[in-house]
């Protein structure tokens, strides 16, 4: 999916491995994590009714019994916490805090900002699920939180303030799809996919798959009207490559013309556009069908 094995044959960080009596798909290169049956999906539609048709026959020649999986309590229980029990909010620091002053920099709207948290020590973290005890650094980061459109969190980010070089440090809590805004998520009305959960926050109804990865993102969204936004990369094969395989299965997509400098939205914003002047390039830019392969072919010129 990320093109990770055509720059070495000898690398594989693509794996298919057991779990819960089903087979998971991971890719430790781009992060693109899904089940069998939707891996099949998106490599082969076709192989794809097939494999399910399988699947409904073994299921009914088996037995006609109604199996209840219990509540994974422990894990509902974390879910549940309170990040506000553990955190503060941005909103509720003080105008020189060092998490404030990195957020007026993006730009970021202060309405979002009560959804944001400052973590001084990232390991406080840690007790939201045992499996990190130990694995997170001692360092402050701005806390982005996943959560599920009826609220649940899911995980959360930890976004570097400075010079790390490891920008983002993530931690699940279920086994839930880490999309983040599902929870504030309009249906019926055009929904945006960004890669990153920032660049979402300037639009009015928009979700971020975290990366490119756009797939899990949109079996979350599966019937609406959604426009796929990637960043700015006509240069990366690896981007272009998905770009036109989403264009392919008749997603809207954004594609940006030679006149947009930027690599992404919140570039824009951070040099002096608006979000209404941001949300006019979008609706000038939105393309799909033939007019679409016709964008895309310019783009990549750009």
């Amino acid at each position: 999916f990320c093109g990770d094995s055509q720059r070495n044959k000898l690398k594989a960080r693509g794996y298919l491995f057991e779990k819960s009596g089903g087979l998971i798909y991971k890719c430790h290169n781009c992060d693109m994590g899904t089940n069998l049956g939707k891996l099949i999906d998106l490599v082969d539609p076709g192989l794809a009714r097939a494999y399910r048709l399988e699947s409904y026959k073994d299921r009914v020649a088996a037995n006609n019994e109604t199996f209840v999986i219990p509540k994974e309590e422990v894990v509902v229980a974390r879910s549940k916490i309170i990040l506000d029990d553990l955190l503060p909010r941005l909103d509720q620091l003080p105008d020189h805090h060092r998490a404030v002053e990195y957020v007026k920099t993006r730009r970021i709207p202060k309405d979002r900002w009560n959804d944001l948290y400052y973590a001084r020590d990232m390991k406080l973290l840690e007790q939201l699920n045992p499996a990190y005890e130990g694995r997170l650094a001692s360092d402050e980061r701005l806390v982005i939180p996943f959560r599920r459109e009826d609220g649940l969190l899911t995980g959360l980010t930890g976004r570097s303030m400075g010079n790390s070089s490891l920008r983002y440090v993530t931690v699940r809590i279920t086994d839930d799809p880490l999309i983040y805004g599902l929870d504030r998520v309009k249906r019926g009305k055009t929904i945006y996919v960004t890669e990153g959960p920032i660049d979402s926050m300037f639009l009015d109804n928009a979700i971020a798959a975290g990366g490119t990865d756009f797939a899990r993102a949109l079996y979350n969204v599966t019937g609406e009207n959604v426009v796929l936004i990637f960043d700015n990369q006509p240069r990366n094969k690896q981007v272009v490559k998905r770009v036109e395989s989403f264009a392919a299965r008749g997603y809207s997509m954004i594609i940006w013309n030679s006149s947009w400098k930027w690599k992404d939205i919140n570039d824009a914003i951070i040099s002096g556009a608006s979000s209404s002047e941001v949300e006019y390039i979008l609706n000038k830019s939105t393309f799909k069908g033939l007019a679409l392969k016709l964008a895309i072919r310019d783009w990549k010129k750009c």
